[in-house]
């Protein structure tokens, strides 16, 4: 391949990835007025607020006393607790033992080899 057409290539890898990575945009017709929004409610129809109490009052950083339900936690959240457990402790036995086996090789006077594959 000629360097001209490497070139061209990479070019369009490049227009093309970075257009990929941009968000679409919406294409307005010129002078057409946009639909007004409809005017928000506030509701608070979820398990997790309490309806008594306004949607600012429970939505924070700190939330204040009383927000919230029982309906937080239970079983899955626990679940996902033991696999996240599980898989670190997978992770550390497999680079404790991959440290012992090296540490033994290099005391038995054998060289590390890298593997390529």
């Amino acid at each position: 391949m000629r360097a001209s057409t490497s070139l061209r290539i990479l070019l369009a890898v490049i227009v093309i990835a970075v257009l990929a990575a941009t968000p679409g945009q919406s294409v307005v017709a010129f002078g057409a007025e946009p639909a007004p929004d409809p005017a928000p409610t506030e509701s608070t129809v979820n398990e997790f607020l309490p309806e008594e109490r306004g949607l600012g009052e429970c939505i924070s950083a700190v939330p204040k006393p009383g927000c919230g339900s029982e309906a937080r936690g239970g079983w899955r959240q626990g679940l996902v607790l033991l696999a996240i457990l599980l898989g670190l402790g997978v992770i550390a036995w497999r680079v404790i033992a991959a440290s012992r086996a090296a540490r033994r090789r290099l005391t038995e006077g054998d060289e590390p080899t890298a593997t390529v594959g």
